[in-house]
């Protein structure tokens, strides 16, 4: 079924994309950043909110809370809610995640932004 749209939000991958570029700017361990969700796909509503994977090299409590303050920052400045999902690449490297139906979705509709 096609969206409303038909083709990723420009918006959002420009969102995404600075985004990245402020958890690169704060040195943190970060391996990639996917916009996923229907933004992604194309089947966004004026109101969607962004989808956001943040893969780590290392993760810790710290690390996970800032990459989440940022994304809740760029969400006050661009006025749309960004939603970041933040797993360590062991984590999101192993067979039992990859079976799963969240990271074939991935997969399957992710835009690699970094």
């Amino acid at each position: 079924m096609t969206g409303m749209y038909g083709k990723p939000s420009k918006k959002a991958i420009d969102i995404v994309k600075l985004y990245a570029e402020t958890l690169r700017r704060k040195n943190l361990p970060v391996k990639s950043v996917i916009l996923f969700g229907s933004q992604a796909r194309g089947d966004y509503e004026p109101d969607s909110d962004i989808d956001v994977l943040v893969v780590t090299e290392k993760l810790d409590k710290k690390i996970r809370e800032t990459i989440i303050d940022e994304a809740f920052e760029i969400s006050l400045k661009e006025d749309i809610p960004v939603i970041a999902l933040v797993y360590d690449l062991q984590e999101f490297q192993s067979p039992l995640f990859r079976a799963g139906p969240f990271y074939q979705n991935i997969s399957r509709e992710g835009i690699n932004i970094l």
